[in-house]
């Protein structure tokens, strides 16, 4: 769906999206449940507001009578939005039961503008575009392979899924390109394989075990030689010769292993340990593990190797933060809060700007239930370590992608199962600070 189009917005059964259910409303009224990006939105109709009663894990109600219904969605420092729907749905949607409106606004002035969305199979888990820039791949966590999409339109082309029984077992977490012998690999946790496909006809070549229980991110050295993966649940991370399939070492890593970042010179790893916040740097030399940073409490996820200013980036789910690291002297230059559960990061290519996606809160059923407030995607100005633009994302944004251009960023929303597109200008213009995270208040009163 374009931004220029109507409105983005799904009417769902609040049943399906896991929402507390209130008692069916009398007949002559209908009941209409609002989760909305920022959670204080107000909603008028016509010139009155409507009043909205707080219910549970972000969802606020209202009472209305049926037949069309024009709102005005309106926030701080965004821009409006206008809503048009039929109450009861018209035919082919239920009518009755409490339904749910989600919808999120776009901050006024960011230089961050929303682009487009397109869908995708169930739980998108990551996404990367292809070397040429054409391409996306989608693996899906509950779906069975990786989704291909056209990379200008979001449109979808097919499916990388390999033969049974592995496409039945789902479970598609990390994929990687090797240009150097044409493939794609993407990771299936429950099989524990990689699966190999042709990068210019995409079609299915063979399946492999990772080495380890569970494995997740994959990277390449700089050559394209070798390939390395994190195991979540064996605790290891393998490196793998791309051409053979072989195993070439296996190194237990002490902890839950998660992102992965070869240096460009081929001479180490970094490994982020999920389990307590540690980030390891494995010698490729000689096989050695030493610690890079110390455990101090977090779940380091994604690692982003800045090799023009000689830094590593982090990602920490556990302290809701951003780190930045220099890597020549092993030291931590700034730890930024972003806000909670940060997920993907990504570099740009003339290394500007760095950005990062955040989940938002879990739903008080875990995180496989959506959340009191929406995520972000972020834009950290690298020069100054401070965060300069944030616009809002769905549920869950998760995995992160900057084209080769640098003039788009994507991420996928895993539990909207879908990928939205923003386009990228006029950062240079931006004061320090601009944009603050989600208060710890605002996360309370919106549950």
């Amino acid at each position: 769906m374009r931004a220029g189009q109507a409105v983005l917005l799904s009417i769902l059964l609040a049943a399906s999206s896991g929402a507390a259910l209130e008692a069916e409303p009398p007949r002559s009224r209908v009941e209409l449940g609002l989760r909305l990006a920022p959670p204080g939105a107000l909603v008028f109709r016509g010139r009155e507001e409507l009043p909205l009663r707080q219910g549970r894990n972000g969802i606020r109600w209202a009472s209305l009578e049926p037949g069309p219904q024009e709102l005005l969605i309106l926030a701080e420092g965004c821009v409006a939005r206008r809503i048009s729907l039929e109450l009861p749905p018209p035919s082919g949607l239920p009518a009755r039961g409490p339904l749910l409106l989600e919808e999120k606004l776009e901050r006024a002035g960011s230089p961050l503008e929303l682009e487009r969305m397109g869908p995708t199979g169930l739980r998108p888990k990551s996404l990367a575009f292809s070397p040429d820039g054409r391409f996306l791949v989608v693996p899906l966590l509950s779906g069975r392979g990786a989704d291909l999409l056209d990379a200008a339109s979001l449109a979808p082309l097919g499916r990388l899924e390999p033969p049974l029984p592995f496409a039945a077992s789902e479970g598609f977490v990390e994929c990687a390109f090797f240009p150097r012998s044409r493939e794609i690999w993407v990771s299936q946790m429950h099989s524990s394989r990689i699966h190999a496909f042709d990068l210019d006809s995409f079609a299915y070549k063979d399946s492999f075990p990772s080495g380890g229980s569970y494995p997740k991110v994959i990277a390449s050295s700089p050559d394209g030689s070798r390939a390395y993966v994190s195991n979540w649940v064996s605790e290891d991370v393998c490196v793998i010769e791309t051409s053979s399939r072989r195993i070439l070492a296996r190194i237990k890593t002490g902890g839950t292993p998660r992102g992965l970042a070869p240096s460009p010179d081929g001479r180490w790893l970094y490994i982020a340990r999920f389990s307590d916040g540690a980030i390891l740097r494995l010698d490729l030399a000689s096989m050695e593990l030493a610690t890079f940073h110390a455990p101090d409490g977090g779940a380091k996820r994604h690692l982003v190797l800045d090799p023009d200013r000689g830094r590593l980036y982090a990602t920490d789910m556990g302290r809701g933060s951003l780190f930045a690291f220099d890597c020549a002297r092993g030291r931590l230059l700034a730890e930024l809060r972003l806000g909670p559960n940060p997920n993907g990061c990504a570099l740009s290519p003339d290394g500007r700007l760095i950005y990062a996606c955040t989940r938002g809160p879990d739903g008080e059923e875990g995180y496989e239930r959506k959340g009191p407030v929406a995520g972000e995607l972020i834009a950290i100005d690298a020069r100054r370590l401070a965060v300069v633009a944030r616009q809002w994302g769905g549920a869950q944004p998760t995995g992160l992608a900057v084209s080769p251009d640098g003039s788009r960023i994507l991420f996928t929303d895993f539990l909207d199962h879908r990928v939205e597109s923003y386009r990228a200008s006029g950062f240079g213009s931006l004061p320090r600070d601009r944009f603050a995270p989600p208060s710890a208040r605002a996360v309370a009163s919106a549950r």
